[in-house]
């Protein structure tokens, strides 16, 4: 009986534990059946971005995952739910629906947040903020982390731009042209997803080697191929070396980020408590293989330039491994809405990490009612990752490096070697700018723009302009009119030629002038050309400054007003000249002129060779220039008739040397003389507290030569401010044979006017100008101009400098800015104003 009780206990001990096994393996089976996978990308819906790093999750389970860089997410659910959730800082949360079926595949976009609401914290007295410690450790491992501690490094890279039209004003919509290109906008708004309609204007893609060495700190680029398509951008081999990587750089471990000349402060700069707020949002969060501190920062003032958004602190090496960071619309620039800048970086053998992935986006808000904005898209795949190699010396003599093939169309290339695949819509936006600009209209509204940065108007091969000289009235000529012409690269991709004629309706006389240039090489650049004109000069103008030649607004108005004050002469000028580049940004130009002086006013001057006095003279000159400018890029094309210089990441100096002699007796000149100048300029990046710009000048004139060969000091009786001029300084007020001048100005940014509540919001900017002269002019200079002393009152005391100091407020309403200068010394000169207002009008961000 026992053993039977027994027996019953264990034949139902053994059911119990069959049952409980089959049970367990019915409920792995059943979850096994109802496991589904979505699969999907999240993007931002106005711009169609890819969003990294957002949480995706289900509705009533705890089961989450973030997207990737590319904004790619893998979601397992074991059991069926109604829908998922997406939902990241400053975008609004968005739901999907989910179906029944085993794998899907849901899209997500995600629509800013037009209002953020402000968070309140409130904290214990003695509350230590746990993100301060990992900050502080951060700083301290900047050294081993930032890619600059490596000898060199070196890559390939991968780079995709893309710039639209968007936010397209409704106005504008009823235009016809705009009508007819309204189709395909909505067509790619249906392949893209939600979302504006964009209208696309330029894309391209460019491969290409990627060098680097730190010391000293180098880089080239070979680009080997490049594609690209875009409305008014012809010159393919031009835009490739823009495209490079070589200006897509960002680190950073710097502490300021540069973009479009604006500083941004970095969010791990070593002043970080000061311009930063942070929070610890996860201490564990995982980044592929690596155990990260997830922290949020923020400006503590909104208008500063710095960033909002979200870093990747790893546990180990304190190393940025990824961050997410944004400019907002309530920071201090003009026409940009949001600046966004993301980017994930691998570590090296060295440690020091390098940026794998980077992509930005800059949204462009319309300039005008009755405009279009526009979204600017870059990406940036670096691989084959290689550190530590030693280079030849002269490998880095040329920064950028064009392969044979370069602009090579071949599809078959890119699609193997092109590091990620395209998108449906990506691929659309290619095929769609073909249709997009050959649009008529599309054409005249480049046309129209090019007119307004160029100054000419294109007709086919010739551009006629500038257009700021084309009218003028002063009390010499009257009424003057202008037409002139200029040929580009339609008609000739060496020879620019050009001319002008003009007329007086007071003085009846034409003035013309003539110019023809011949690009020898481009490798070298090496350059040449011959002119002649036959017009109306200045004494007052004939400074030597360095600045003066490119202020072409500032020309122009000079022919207006009262120039007879400014000792006016017909001047007949027959120049050649030869300018070639001798090794990397050093530039050589001998410039040989024979021009005439035939002035409009009383003029004698002692001629000491022929003991006579004499009204006019002519003069043959020499000049040899030589200008070294370290840190720029030079950018050359065989379709561009000029190089394009682009200001490098460093500021240095740039030195600009000139020697000038003058021949008696060659081509009937009056005077033999020798003149030498120097001047170093530079931009200063400061920060927080701006930029500064300074230029230095020095000049000597040891012969004895009339005054209009001497240094004539630019001063300014207009109203437009000119920042290489004197400005409370009038026309011919000082001459000088030797001077040295100091013009320096600051802008300070936002740095005041962003803490001043009730102005804050009109985004005004503050400025400071310093202007100091030294000079003076020898007796045998003064007595060379008989029976008068007129050069006594235009010397300088060469132990009192003129000084003008000055303030004013830039970016009112986005373009003014007025200047209040004051003038500190000379004050008895026949009675010079102390104090004047000067106004210009400028576009910066």
């Amino acid at each position: 009986m026992r053993k039977s009780m027994q027996k019953n206990k264990m034949v139902r001990k053994h059911v119990l534990v069959v049952t409980v096994l089959l049970a367990l393996f019915s409920v792995n089976f059943g979850v096994q059946a109802q496991q589904i996978i979505i699969t999907g990308k999240v993007s931002d819906a106005k711009t169609g971005e890819p969003l990294p790093y957002v949480s995706i999750s289900a509705k009533g389970l705890k089961i989450t995952t973030t997207t990737n860089f590319d904004g790619i997410y893998k979601l397992v659910l074991n059991t069926k739910v109604d829908s998922i959730r997406a939902g990241y800082v400053g975008y609004i949360r968005c739901a999907k629906a989910v179906n029944s079926a085993a794998k899907q595949n849901i899209d997500i976009q995600l629509f800013p947040a037009t209002t953020m609401l402000a968070e309140v914290v409130i904290t214990p007295k003695n509350y230590i903020n746990p993100a301060w410690e990992i900050l502080r450790e951060t700083i301290n491992h900047k050294a081993r982390n930032d890619f600059r501690s490596l000898s060199s490094f070196q890559y390939q890279s991968y780079n995709r731009i893309e710039l639209d039209a968007t936010k397209i004003d409704e106005k504008l919509k009823k235009r016809k042209f705009v009508k007819n290109l309204l189709p395909l906008m909505d067509s790619l708004k249906k392949v893209a997803g939600e979302g504006e309609p964009i209208l696309p204007l330029f894309v391209s893609e460019t491969i290409s080697n990627y060098f680097y060495q730190q010391s000293p700190e180098k880089k080239r680029e070979n680009i080997i191929r490049t594609k690209v398509n875009g409305v008014g951008f012809e010159d393919g081999t031009l835009v490739s070396q823009l495209v490079g990587s070589t200006f897509q750089q960002y680190n950073f471990y710097k502490n300021y980020l540069s973009v479009g000349e604006k500083d941004f402060i970095s969010p791990i700069a070593n002043t970080w408590h000061l311009n930063y707020d942070y929070e610890l949002e996860e201490r564990y969060a995982k980044v592929g293989d690596h155990t990260c501190f997830k922290i949020s920062f923020k400006p503590k003032r909104e208008k500063d330039l710095a960033f909002t958004g979200t870093m990747w602190i790893t546990h180990d090496t304190y190393a940025l491994c990824q961050i997410v960071a944004t400019v907002e619309p309530s920071a201090n620039l003009n026409f940009i809405e949001k600046i966004r800048l993301q980017q994930e970086s691998t570590p090296t053998a060295s440690q020091a990490w390098l940026p794998v992935k980077m992509r930005i986006s800059v949204d462009v808000g319309q300039l005008a009612e009755g405009t279009t904005g526009f979204l600017a898209k870059f990406y940036t795949s670096n691989t084959n990752i290689q550190t530590n190699k030693i280079y030849e010396p002269r490998f880095f003599d040329e920064a950028i490096v064009l392969s044979d093939d370069v602009d090579l169309k071949d599809e078959k290339f890119w699609n193997q070697n092109r590091h990620d695949s395209l998108t449906v819509a990506e691929k659309y936006v290619f095929s769609m700018i073909d249709t997009v600009k050959n649009v008529p209209a599309i054409k005249n509204y480049i046309d129209i723009i090019d007119m307004l940065i160029s100054g000419y108007y294109k007709a086919g091969k010739i551009g006629f302009g500038p257009y700021i000289f084309a009218y003028a009235n002063n009390d010499v000529e009257g009424n003057r009119f202008r037409l002139g012409f200029k040929t580009n690269a339609d008609f000739s991709n060496r020879w620019i030629l050009s001319g002008y004629t003009a007329y007086g309706t007071k003085d009846t006389q034409f003035k013309y002038g003539a110019q023809a240039d011949y690009i020898l090489s481009r490798k070298p650049w090496t350059q040449a050309g011959v002119s002649y004109t036959h017009d109306l000069n200045q004494v007052a103008l004939l400074s030597d400054s360095y600045g003066y030649t490119k202020n072409n607004l500032f020309s122009a108005f000079t022919k207006f007003g009262q120039i007879s004050k400014r000792r006016v002469f017909m001047q007949d000028v027959a120049q050649c000249y030869i300018r070639r580049d001798l090794f990397k940004n050093f530039t050589q130009q001998a410039t040989l002129s024979y021009w005439t002086f035939d002035p409009y006013y009383i003029f004698e001057y002692y001629d000491q060779v022929n003991n006579q006095l004499r009204p006019s003279f002519a003069t043959t000159e020499l000049q040899l220039e030589s200008k070294w400018s370290p840190g720029v890029h030079v950018i050359q094309s065989q379709k561009q008739n000029r190089p394009l210089v682009i200001k490098g990441e460093h500021s240095y100096p740039t030195f600009t040397f000139r020697y000038t002699h003058g021949f008696r007796n060659v081509f009937e000149s009056d005077l033999n003389y020798d003149k030498f100048s120097l001047n170093i300029s530079q931009t200063l990046k400061m920060g927080l507290i701006g930029r500064g710009k300074y230029s230095l000048t020095g000049g000597y004139i040891p012969s004895s030569v009339p005054y209009p060969i001497l240094e004539n000091h630019l001063g300014n009786g207009t109203l437009l401010y000119n920042q290489n001029s004197y400005n409370l300084m009038r026309f011919f007020e000082f001459v000088s044979d030797r001077y040295a001048g100091l013009q320096y100005s600051h802008n300070f940014e936002g740095l005041l006017f962003n803490s001043i509540p009730l102005i804050r919001h009109l985004n005004w900017r503050l400025v400071s100008t310093t202007n100091v002269l030294f000079g003076s002019i020898s007796d045998k200079n003064i007595d060379l101009i008989p029976n008068n002393r007129l050069l006594e009152t235009r010397g300088l005391d060469p132990s009192i400098p003129y000084v003008e100091m000055g303030y004013g407020i830039e970016n009112i309403l986005k373009f003014i800015r007025v200047d209040v200068i004051h003038r500190l010394t000379y004050l008895e000169n026949h009675n010079p104003p102390r104090v004047g207002v000067r106004f210009s009008a400028q576009i910066k961000l």
